[in-house]
């Protein structure tokens, strides 16, 4: 026998001690296209100086944002870059990568969370492999593509794909460490046996 759900108890008798997780920090959310990051990376690669300057403290850039010493290393491989690539040209939903929004706090703790990327490093870092031709995908003939090989055409069309920016703004890092660590996810391929195409 199956039990009903109810999204609300009619008569709640439940213990009104029992709490569930809450959101570290407040987060926005906004549906961009990739060219937004395509933008802000074609001018870091033009002055590339000026932003390390600006974030002197960041351990590596990944499309033009800084990214923070405690987080992790790129680890995914090519087939995972790959999988990315292939997704965002066939229109699936990417997710959102987050960003910590500028901080204009005193203090030098303020300043090296700020406009940091705290998710997305790999995603981001795999469309910076396709637009640096360090990384190829199948076209449709399945030959491998770079992307200096593609026309206006094709380019814009995967530049207009949506991948969702979602922001937060705090100058508390344990907060921005918390919700980093929360955020941990990634891209696993599924076995032969889990798709449902084959």
């Amino acid at each position: 026998m199956s039990k009903l759900f109810l999204r609300y108890v009619d008569d709640e008798i439940s213990d009104q001690t029992i709490q569930m997780p809450q959101r570290v920090l407040a987060t926005s959310t906004h549906q961009y296209p990739i060219d937004v990051l395509a933008l802000r990376f074609e001018q870091y690669l033009a002055d590339p100086s000026s932003v390390h300057d600006k974030y002197p403290w960041a351990a590596r850039f990944v499309m033009g944002i800084p990214v923070t010493s405690w987080q992790r290393e790129l680890v995914w491989n090519v087939g995972q870059k790959a999988r990315f690539i292939t997704a965002a040209w066939s229109g699936t939903d990417l997710g959102s990568y987050l960003t910590n929004e500028w901080c204009d706090y005193a203090g030098r703790a303020a300043a090296e969370n700020s406009e940091i990327l705290l998710d997305g490093q790999q995603r981001l870092h795999s469309l910076e492999e396709y637009f640096l031709d360090r990384l190829a995908v199948p076209d449709i003939q399945g030959q491998p593509r770079v992307w200096s090989e593609l026309g206006n055409v094709e380019r814009k069309r995967f530049l207009s794909t949506i991948f969702a920016h979602s922001s937060v703004s705090s100058d508390d890092e344990r907060a921005l460490r918390r919700t980093y660590d929360l955020c941990a996810s990634g891209v696993t391929p599924r076995t032969h046996d889990q798709r449902a195409a084959r």
